[in-house]
Order: structure tokens, then sequence, then C-alpha cells
């Protein structure tokens, strides 16, 4: 059971996603055990598990901002 109301945590193939809504924005992680995921897996899961009809990005933030908790996690958000 998620504690999270908004948040959905699922696997596709050999990779870990979490679904969430932030700030009113969706917002897609996903993860492999020891390798990033593939543009392909990114595009497939994305087309997948979100509205079609929004704009999802990677987002650079300035390095001071930046974050980066899990080697093999890649983020997409909706812009």
């Amino acid at each position: 059971m998620n504690i999270f109301k908004d948040m959905e945590i699922f696997d596709h193939d050999e990779v870990h996603c979490i679904k969430s809504i932030d700030g009113g924005k969706w917002h897609l992680s996903m993860s492999c055990k020891d390798r990033l995921p593939t543009y392909e897996e990114m595009k497939e899961i994305r087309y997948k598990y979100l509205p079609d009809n929004c704009y999802m990005a990677q987002i650079f933030p300035p390095s001071k901002e930046f974050v980066n908790l899990h080697p093999f996690t890649l983020h997409l958000y909706e812009i």
C-alpha cells in the first residue's frame, strides 16, 4: 500500500518506476539495478503510463541545485 495518495510504484520489465503528481504536474522516475534506462525504455514507459496530452522533459537545473541520489535513475517532469 502506498502512503502517498498521488504515487504509483511499479516495474516495467527491468525498469523500476515511480509515477507521481508533484505540485500538480506529472513526475516519472525510472531506474534499473545496474544500468541507466535506455531511451527506448523511457519512451515506452512515458507513453504507456502517462497521459498523452502532457509534455515531459528531463531537466538539468543549475549545477548547485543538481541532486543525483541513485546513479541509475532518470526522471521525466511535466513542463
